[in-house]
């Protein structure tokens, strides 16, 4: 139950992952990963979010959804983020580096300073680092976020965050066959509409830029790989199907044998 509540959640479906969700976390009232998928299954419905807080009493995602459910309904007493503040700013262990990294989450572009804190007390954690370097690109401070990469790979960690941090690094960095190699990896290793979605764009906008340098047979290949990945309704499926048939409307005018 626990599984399947977990793909769902995956793809995009807490509608589909609800039911399943409920069923594990009755069958081990007790397990803080079946909580998780439940209170992730509940993103749109704040209220029932809050109605699970008696059974969380420390840190981890449970709580960070907890913090998330109090910011949407904007409640004057904000217990759990209260609790990941207080964490945060009193322990010097794993329960800081914790709350540092779901503030972080929370507070976007400008959480930074709180995962750089979770990335010094937990080193070892390759999540937080990957955190961090994504926070450091969104800044513009590539040359810290490169450092910190250095590291990452160091690690020999290989894992969906850290293609996914790769491929932002390696975009923001002007590496695009990089970035579209590294989205790849992330796709491979998970294939969710999120890691679609990225991996597609990216190689829409990389034919289209081949196109427009009018190397026509050079950009079928990112094309084509975009318009089977994920749906043919996907958008950047749709508009590599149309740019496909301008290739091939153009190549089979005079001069062309045959369309590309």
């Amino acid at each position: 139950m626990y599984r399947i509540a977990w793909c769902y959640n995956l793809l995009d479906m807490p509608d589909s992952a609800l039911v399943y969700a409920e069923t594990a976390l009755n069958l081990q009232p007790s397990n803080e990963r079946c909580l998780a998928e439940l209170l992730k299954s509940l993103v749109d419905e704040p209220e029932r979010v809050l109605q699970y807080s008696y059974l969380i009493h420390g840190g981890g995602t449970c709580r960070y959804r907890l913090a998330q459910a109090e910011i949407k309904l904007d409640l004057a007493e904000k217990v759990s983020l209260e609790w990941l503040e207080m964490a945060y700013e009193s322990e010097t262990d794993s329960v800081a580096a914790d709350a540092g990294c779901w503030l972080s989450i929370i507070h976007g572009d400008s959480g930074l300073e709180f995962v750089e804190k979770s990335v010094l007390l937990s080193p070892e954690v390759e999540f937080y680092r990957s955190l961090l370097v994504s926070k450091l690109v969104n800044a513009g401070l590539l040359e810290q976020a490169s450092l910190q990469f250095e590291i990452l790979k160091r690690t020999g960690f290989s894992g969906y965050s850290f293609w996914r941090t790769a491929s932002s690094l390696y975009e923001a960095s002007g590496d695009f066959d990089g970035a579209i190699e590294a989205s790849r990896r992330a796709y491979q290793l998970r294939q969710i509409p999120g890691t679609a979605a990225d991996l597609g764009w990216k190689l829409y906008f990389a034919g289209r830029e081949l196109l427009r340098n009018q190397q026509l047979t050079e950009a079928q290949l990112p094309l084509r790989e975009a318009s089977v990945l994920w749906s043919s309704d996907s958008l950047w499926a749709v508009k590599s199907d149309s740019l496909l048939d301008l290739v091939n409307e153009f190549t089979s005018t005079e001069g062309y044998s045959e369309p590309i």
